[in-house]
Order: structure tokens, then sequence, then C-alpha cells
């Protein structure tokens, strides 16, 4: 279930989002879980990039993408979880503040899509939005050198297990810049940050039911620089919130600052992988793309869990 993301993590195969979430013009299956034990191409930024919410700029990654789905059935009803997917490919985001538009491209569009002045929506010290009918777009800069991009496309006929109903889907890229410094590390780096993450069973887990909490991550010197940390995802059941996954990462830091390894959570019987970075000339950010789902052993019985947990994790 995962799926290449160019700008400098690598991670396991997973079906292409073209048919996992939807786009703009014609419904599509939702994510469908594939085996996690392929690597593919970490993600790799383009050049350095001043990112703001304010100012002109213009950023590429490669393979640092993942989409998800949710589905609402006819007539009301529960609007709930469909289906997650990390994806290969060339993202692109593009501001222009004066005439105003922000260009999204995404693997699976075939076409650029175009948000002007008069969709935008609202502006913070960390997120820029925009609307436009179904449509909308989320510039996500929570420090300075890791940008993420939500793209979501709503009221998308759909059927589910013969139930007619509406999907919302959503594409993100992560967009970054990468270390330039040729220093050795010295001294333990220490980042915080926030985890945006979705998933549970298709079909079952309500929207925004899956949450975690912030996380810290260290990067210890040495012989082979370490990454350590762990993710832990909650679930809210019968109003309380349940520990569901927890995402034990231990990784070697090449000297550009990337890293990748695989999930083995036996506790909550799911398997998946990540890839990731540091970032910023100095080292001064991290980004982790991860994806996980039920650890059915190939050729066995289906047991009946299709649970699927994909997001990303920034730092500073």
């Amino acid at each position: 279930m995962l799926r290449k993301i160019g700008l400098l993590l690598s991670v396991a195969a997973c079906g292409a989002l073209v048919t996992s979430c939807g786009d703009d013009e014609t419904t599509t299956p939702t994510p469908t879980p594939t085996d996690t034990s392929t690597a593919t191409p970490t993600p790799t930024p383009t050049s350095v990039i001043n990112f703001s919410l304010t100012t002109d700029f213009s950023a590429t990654s490669f393979n640092a993408n993942y989409g998800y789905a949710f589905f609402t059935p006819n007539g009301g009803g529960t609007e709930v979880f469909s289906g997650g997917t990390r994806l290969n490919g060339t993202s692109g985001i593009s501001f222009v503040a004066s005439p105003e538009s922000a260009t999204f491209l995404f693997p699976d569009l075939s076409d650029t899509v175009v948000f002007g002045a008069g969709d935008f929506v609202s502006v913070s010290p960390t997120q820029r939005q925009y609307a436009a009918g179904d449509t909308a777009l989320t510039l996500f800069l929570p420090f300075t050198h890791v940008m993420r991009v939500n793209y979501e496309i709503d009221n998308q006929a759909f059927t589910r297990d013969s139930v007619d109903g509406t999907l919302r889907s959503q594409r993100t890229a992560v967009f970054f810049n990468n270390v330039t410094t040729t220093d050795d590390l010295t001294a333990t780096l220490s980042y915080t940050g926030a985890v945006d993450v979705t998933g549970g069973d298709p079909g079952v887990t309500a929207a925004g039911a899956v949450t975690a909490p912030d996380v810290t991550f260290t990067v210890t010197p040495g012989t082979e620089d370490t990454l350590t940390g762990t993710i832990n995802l909650f679930e809210t059941v019968m109003g309380a919130p349940t520990q569901i996954a927890s995402f034990s990462i231990s990784a070697t830091v090449s000297a550009s600052g990337v890293f990748q390894g695989t999930i083995t959570d036996t506790a909550n019987d799911l398997t998946g992988n990540y890839v990731g970075s540091l970032a910023g000339a100095n080292r001064e950010e991290i980004l982790i793309l991860f994806a996980a789902q039920d650890a059915n052993v190939a050729g066995a019985a289906d047991d009946g869990d299709d649970r699927v947990y994909v997001g990303s994790y920034i730092g500073n």
C-alpha cells in the first residue's frame, strides 16, 4: 500500500492512486491495500525553495505522495474511511501572489488544478486555504523547510459494497529542501512535530477516528547516524481513545539525510514501510511518510482484517 515519492523517501509499492481515490472527472475505485514488501525510490527535492504562504515560490517533489478517501452512503449515515495508499510519481506546487494563483500537480491527475484569488478562503501563520465548488486546496507550512499540500475532491458518485453514495478523496504531496551541509553530525539532534494520519477498516472506521499524538524523533551520531522514535496511533472507541498501532522506527541516516525501513507491529498485526529525510541545509527539520496494513501471510485465508493506515510526519 506504499507508493513512490520521489523526494527522498524509499517505500514499498502499492496500487496506483489513479485507481484508488478517483479524480475530478471520473469515478474510480477506492484505494486497495497491496503488498508493502517491495522498496520504491526515496523522495528527492529538486532545488532549494523559499517556501512561503504569502510570496511567490514553486517546488517539485518525486515519490512523496499519498492518497485516501472517505465514503458516505446516500440518504445519510456515518462517513467512513474507504481506503488509502502511498503513490510514486511527480507532484508540483506553485504559488503566485499577484495575480494570485495556486497550481497543484499530482501523479494521477491528467491536468494541473488551479485556484485563483476568487477561490481564496484564508491564510494563517501555518496554512493557506482555497475552495472552489467541490474541491479544496490547503498549503501547510508548519516550519520552514517542509510543506505538505492537500487537494480534496468531494461529492463524487461512488458505490461501495453495492451501496450507493459519495466519495470524498484526498491527495497529499510533501515538498522539502534537502540537506546541503557535509559536516559530520557531532551531537544528537531532536525533532518534535505533528503526525498527519488516516485509516482504519475500510467501510467501517468513522472518518477522523484515527489520530496520533505529537512525536519526538532523535538522530544520534556514530559510525552510522541513527534515527529513532515511535509513532503511536489511537482510535476513538466508545468515546475513549484506544491505542491501535505502534510504529517503532530505527534507521540509519545517510550522509544526505535520507532513511527508510519497514514497519513490524506484531502486537497489532500490522506491517508496512516508511521513508524519510532530514530537511534544510543544516538538518533543521525532518519528514517521514509511512503506510501499514494488516499483516496477512501470503497465501493464507483472508481473515477479514483489511486495516490500512497512511500518513506523514513533519518535525523541527
